[in-house]
This record gives structure tokens, C-alpha cells and sequence, in this order.
């Protein structure tokens, strides 16, 4: 084995290495949490009215970033979010419109405000409303 094939094996086994420890530090990030020790869990009942919504969040990348009935990016949980915004704030945070669009990055803004005339945002912000 020359030194160059040597060299090219090396980079590509490191390389190899960071993409797979990426994966799997992505995929410990993203586990569900343990429910407690000795804890029963009763299934989440949702009505099928907020199916629309939620379709509406899934393919608007929302998961992305956030998390809603504890899917998604637990980074960002938006539970709880319909009790705290009013129906006119919780539509600015939503599309990154009004004053809230200076919280976000720009990026961050642009693709929240490209959905805001979907066909779909007002059953997305009815989802995100009834998230209490």
C-alpha cells in the first residue's frame, strides 16, 4: 500500500467516522422522552377535525424545528402555545409576520412568512391554537 492510497483510505474511514457519529448524536437528540418509572400513560385522544392542521404543519416543515404532541424537534416545543397567543400573535409568530418578525433570523423568516398565504395556514393556526 503507497503512502497516497494510505492517505485516501485514511480520509475517507474519518469521514465515514463524522457522518456516522453526526447520525447517531442526531438520532439520541431526537429520542422520546422515558416516560417515569411506574407510570401509566394514557393514550393522547385527538379529534380528527385537527387532522387538516396537523397535515398542515408536517408539510410545511414545522417539524423541523418545533415539536407538537411531543413529535418533532423537541428542541422547540410549541405545547402549550394556544394558551399563551392570542389568535392575532400566535398568526404573527407563526409567518414571521408584525412585530415578530425581528425575533427571527432572516432565513428563518422568509420560509415562515412563504407560508402564511397557503391554502391551508388558517387550519394550521387553528392546530397550533388548540395545542393547550
Amino acid at each position: 500500500m503507497t503512502r497516497q492510497s494510505r492517505a485516501r483510505w485514511l480520509a475517507f474511514a474519518t469521514a465515514l467516522l463524522v457522518v456516522l457519529l453526526a447520525a447517531l448524536f442526531a438520532w439520541l437528540r431526537n429520542l422520546p422522552p422515558a416516560p417515569p418509572a411506574g407510570a401509566v400513560q394514557a393514550p393522547k385522544v385527538i379529534a380528527p377535525s385537527n387532522e387538516p392542521g396537523r397535515a398542515a404543519f408536517v408539510r410545511a416543515g414545522c417539524s423541523g424545528c418545533h415539536s407538537a404532541e411531543g413529535r418533532g424537534n423537541p428542541g422547540l416545543p410549541l405545547d402549550g402555545v394556544g394558551a399563551r397567543l392570542g389568535h392575532s400573535s400566535l398568526r404573527d409568530a407563526a409567518f414571521a409576520l408584525g412585530g415578530a418578525a425581528n425575533r427571527f433570523p432572516p432565513a428563518v423568516a422568509q420560509r415562515k412568512r412563504a407560508h402564511a398565504n397557503d391554502a391551508d395556514a388558517d387550519a394550521l393556526l387553528a392546530y397550533l391554537q388548540q395545542l393547550k
